[in-house]
Formats: C-alpha cells, sequence, structure tokens
C-alpha cells in the first residue's frame, strides 16, 4: 500500500485502533505532512505535535537516526517534558524566543526528507 494512501484513508479514525507500528507510520506521516505545509512552528502549534512522541519512538527504525534527532531536537526546545497538549505548546511558541531555532531545524528537515525516499521506505513496511 502507498504511503499517502494509507495516510488518507486513516482520516478521523482513532489511532488507538492501529498496532503499535502502525500509530508510528501514522504519526510520521503527521510530521512529514505538517512540516513540510508550514515548518515545525505549524506541526508544533496544531494538532500534529500530539503524535510527536510517537513519531519520535519510531523513526530510528523506520526513517534512521538523522530524523529522529532532528525531531528530538526540535521538541526539546520546549525544555523539560515535551507539552503533549497542543494549547499548551501554542502558548510556549508565543512566549519562547526560538524562530531561528526552528528555522534551522526545518532545514534540517528538508535536508533529511531529501536524503532518501522515505515513502518508498514506508510503503515497504505497509506492505509487511
Amino acid at each position: 500500500m502507498e504511503t499517502w494512501h494509507f495516510y488518507e484513508e486513516l482520516g478521523d479514525r482513532p489511532r488507538s485502533e492501529l498496532s503499535t507500528s502502525m500509530q508510528g507510520l501514522a504519526a510520521i506521516c503527521d510530521l512529514r505532512q505538517e512540516v513540510s505545509s508550514g515548518g515545525f512552528d505549524v506541526y508544533f502549534r496544531y494538532w500534529g505535535g500530539d503524535t510527536a512522541p510517537v513519531a519520535l519512538e519510531a523513526l530510528s527504525t523506520t526513517l534512521g537516526d538523522e530524523w529522529a534527532t532532528v525531531l528530538r531536537d526540535a521538541m526539546s526546545l520546549f525544555g523539560g517534558a515535551y507539552p503533549t497538549r497542543q494549547e499548551e505548546r501554542e502558548s510556549m511558541l508565543e512566549e519562547l524566543d526560538i524562530d531561528d531555532a526552528l528555522d534551522d531545524l526545518d532545514r534540517r528537515f528538508l535536508k533529511a526528507e531529501a536524503s532518501l525516499n522515505a515513502d518508498a521506505l514506508l510503503s515497504a513496511l505497509l506492505d509487511r
């Protein structure tokens, strides 16, 4: 199955209905979709960032350590424990002076995205 077809079919279905590995794949799709369309600011500011911990857990084994490091570094901008509530992240984004850091992370993400065919790797996982 093609990655984005899986993601589209998932829609608003509860992620809890998915296996752990499929939850990880969906969270990686959230990351890729949101960061590609508006950067880490958009990812964290809205619902996509809700699944960041799940994406982080899945990234090393699916797309590699470079991807996991970029997301881990982005999540660390919030300080201690990652804020899982969207409203808390949005408020922190307004308070913190991290625009330059987010821009750097966006560039690192795009570099990771260009370094391999993530669609093919994720689609191969879906076919297993």
